[in-house]
Order: structure tokens, then C-alpha cells, then sequence
């Protein structure tokens, strides 16, 4: 890591810093687990509501993974389809019968909805959020603790084995953190619940709505400090794991100088973000283009000396090996006009995750014929194939996690 310098110009140590196959594997583990616990959560409610809407994917592709979830959560939060959509033909409007001739109208009716329970909607809200923080507060913390000792100390490195020690030690520390804010919110917003409330009950004797007009600055202020928990949450939740992880601190003392640090410095901040965020997407997409180039190549070239360079069994390892990487890619990208790289195209549809998914295809020339595990003899080798580039291409993923918290802590440190 080059030496700092005390300003925006250290956000460009992140890459290096990101880079680090313990951050990447601790992220990859927390993507695995949160995939799991989360995602697998959501996928089985979602199904034991509505089984025929919600389907799990059966391959490895990033976006069938994530459009299964929202189909998922459109059906907790809204409820399950108790019909098919139809459509209906009507007449031109204003016209009791319309002429054979006179275009026909196509109005699609909604399927009906029936809601799901509130305690279901709740409980499932209640245990994704706490699963989702208590699986992050581990691995995001010891992450966030190998980035701040390893800028603190002018690239010297901490052990892995300390680091995982620090996040059980500060566990509650980095738990805790986000929900102060939302307990802080909910508090304030239940106390001028209950000032309308005891308004109301009051109100039969003609008393409340005077009571209630007469305590509005009470609301007013309770408003503005909800206003400032919601902005500075919203803005300052990146800082508080790289807080925790810096100092050693608790809860409390981490939100408050996440708070600090985005109210006192609010434009170094903005643009702190917005350089990180530019730059990101340039790292992030050269790692996972890299990863997935050698993943390639390697296998390309061991596929040649199985093969004979063709002379022995041609095509039987690019046969498998085409088999799990379509399991792996995405064939929706693989033609398609919108990810061109023209650059009037690429800014008004930037699309990186398209736009990686067609180049990676354009790599590896994908044949989605018959995509899948390869059955008989050739089963278990399709296995292991799909298992390393799955763990290979997962560290590549990892480092989308890594570089984040990398950065957020660079940030933290700059402020």
C-alpha cells in the first residue's frame, strides 16, 4: 500500500487494500451464509404461501437467484395469487355496440390476491433483518478490522485468527450500532403516536384537538430529531462498522461518530463516496472480468491436453466444461443488443452487471444447448468443475464486499 497522504487521494489505495484473499473469503463465507439463512428463508416462506409463483432457481446465476427473491417478497408482503390474470375485450368507448371493424381493446384484469397475515409479514421482516445483521456484524466486522489495522499501520497485516477474535469480542458493538438508530426513530415516533392518542380519548369532552394543536412544537421538535436519525442512518451506516473496528468502541460512541462525521463534513463526505463509487466500478469489474478470463484460459488449456488439441476424444472436456459454466453465466446477456459498448449507449444504459455477464459470455463463448450437470461418467467431473469456478468466481464476488467495507474504513479514516 502506498503511503497516505491524508485525503480523497487515499481512496485510490482501496483496490490493494480490497485485494486481500482473507477479506475476499471472509466475504465470500458471509455472501454463502447470508444466501443460506436469508435467501433460504425468503425462498420457503415464499413458496409454503405461493408454490406455484415462487420456484427456486436450479442453476447459479446471480439474477435468477435475485429476481426469485422479490418474486418472493411480493408474495409475503402481498399476498398469494388465488387466480390467473385474463383478459377481457371491449368495445371503443362511448359506443353502446362497435362496428366489426372498429379495433377491439385488450384490457388485462388482475388476478385477485389473497393477503397474507400481518404476523407473517412481521415476523418475517423482524427475522431477515436480525439474520442478516447478525451474520455481517461477524464476517463485515472482521473484514472492517483486517482493512482499519492494515491502514493504520502502513500496510502491516493482522492475522486472520485475531481479527475473527476481535469481531466475537465487539459482536454486540457492531449488532447494535443500526439498531440504536431504529430504536431512536420507532421512540420518538410512538411518543407522538400516544400524544394523538391520548388527543382522541380526550377529544369527547372537546378538549383533545385543542391539546393536541397546543403541543405541536413538542411534535414538531420530536419530527426534527427523526429527520436528523433518518439522514444521519441513511448516510452514516457505512461508517459504523469501520468506527467499531478502528477504535474499539461500543454502540453508542460508533453511531455518534458516524453522525459527527457526516453532519460536520457533509460535502467531504458526498464526495468521498462518489470518487469510492467511480472507482469501484472500475476495480470491481476488472477483478471479476480477470477471474473469470483465467478461469477460462486454465480450463481451455487443460481442455486441449485432454483433448489432444482435438486428435483424442474431441470435444468431450469442452463438452462438461461447457456444461457448468452455463450454469454459472447467463444466457439472457449472451445477445443482446442493450450492452452494446457504444458510449451514447453505455451512458444512458450503463448495466454493469449486464454488461459483465454478456463480456463474460463473449469470453468463454457459452453453448446453452443442453446446459447443465453432464450426466453418467462424466457427472462427477461436472460436479468439481462447477464447484471451483463457483468458489473461484465466488472470491471475485467476495471482493465487491471487501472493497466496499475497504473503502467505507479508508473514508472513516480520512474524516
Amino acid at each position: 500500500m502506498r503511503e497516505l497522504k491524508g485525503d480523497w487521494r487515499d481512496l485510490f489505495n482501496g483496490f490493494m487494500v480490497a485485494l486481500d484473499l482473507r477479506k475476499c473469503f471472509l466475504a465470500l463465507l458471509g455472501i454463502f451464509v447470508s444466501i443460506c439463512a436469508c435467501g433460504g428463508l425468503t425462498i420457503i416462506l415464499g413458496n409454503s404461501v405461493d408454490a406455484k409463483t415462487v420456484e427456486p432457481p436450479k442453476d447459479l446465476v446471480l439474477h435468477h437467484w435475485w429476481n426469485t427473491q422479490k418474486v418472493a417478497w411480493d408474495v409475503i408482503y402481498n399476498g398469494k395469487y388465488v387466480d390467473e390474470p385474463v383478459a377481457v375485450s371491449s368495445a371503443p368507448a362511448g359506443a353502446m355496440m362497435a362496428p366489426k371493424s372498429a379495433p377491439v381493446t385488450v384490457v388485462p384484469v388482475l388476478p385477485k390476491r389473497q393477503p397474507t397475515g400481518a404476523a407473517i409479514r412481521v415476523g418475517y421482516t423482524v427475522a431477515f433483518a436480525l439474520l442478516f445483521l447478525t451474520i455481517w456484524s461477524y464476517f463485515g466486522g472482521a473484514i472492517a478490522r483486517i482493512a482499519a489495522y492494515e491502514i493504520a499501520k502502513d500496510g502491516e497485516r493482522i492475522e486472520t485468527r485475531k481479527a475473527l477474535q476481535f469481531a466475537k469480542r465487539k459482536f454486540w458493538s457492531f449488532f447494535w450500532a443500526p439498531l440504536i438508530c431504529v430504536i431512536g426513530f420507532f421512540f420518538f415516533a410512538i411518543c407522538n403516536y400516544a400524544g394523538g392518542l391520548v388527543g382522541s380519548v380526550l377529544d369527547f369532552a372537546k378538549i383533545g384537538s385543542p391539546l393536541v394543536a397546543l403541543l405541536l412544537p413538542l411534535a414538531l421538535l420530536s419530527g426534527f430529531i427523526m429527520t436528523l436519525i433518518c439522514v444521519g442512518t441513511v448516510t452514516g451506516l457505512p461508517l459504523f462498522a469501520p468506527a467499531v473496528a478502528a477504535e474499539g468502541t461500543d454502540s453508542f460512541d460508533a453511531v455518534s461518530r458516524g453522525f459527527s462525521y457526516v453532519y460536520s463534513r457533509p460535502w467531504h463526505y458526498i464526495w468521498y463516496q462518489m470518487v469510492s463509487s467511480a472507482y469501484g466500478y472500475v476495480c470491481i469489474g476488472f477483478v471479476i472480468l480477470f477471474a473469470i478470463t483465467m478461469c477460462h484460459l486454465g480450463i481451455e488449456a487443460g481442455a486441449q491436453g485432454f483433448e489432444l488439441s482435438g486428435v483424442w476424444k474431441p470435444g468431450a472436456f469442452h463438452k462438461v466444461a461447457n456444461e457448468s459454466w452455463a450454469l454459472i453465466l447467463s444466457k439472457d446477456h449472451q445477445a443482446c443488443d442493450l450492452y452494446s459498448w457504444d458510449p451514447l449507449q453505455v451512458l444512458k444504459s450503463p448495466h454493469p452487471y449486464g454488461r459483465l455477464q454478456h463480456l463474460a459470455n463473449s469470453i468463454v463463448g457459452v453453448n446453452y444447448e443442453g446446459g447443465g450437470v453432464a450426466e453418467g461418467k462424466d457427472t462427477f467431473a461436472s460436479f468439481l468443475i462447477t464447484f471451483w469456478l463457483a468458489i473461484t468466481l465466488g472470491l471475485a464476488l467476495g471482493y465487491v464486499v471487501s472493497f466496499f467495507i475497504s473503502q467505507q474504513t479508508m473514508i472513516y479514516y480520512i474524516l
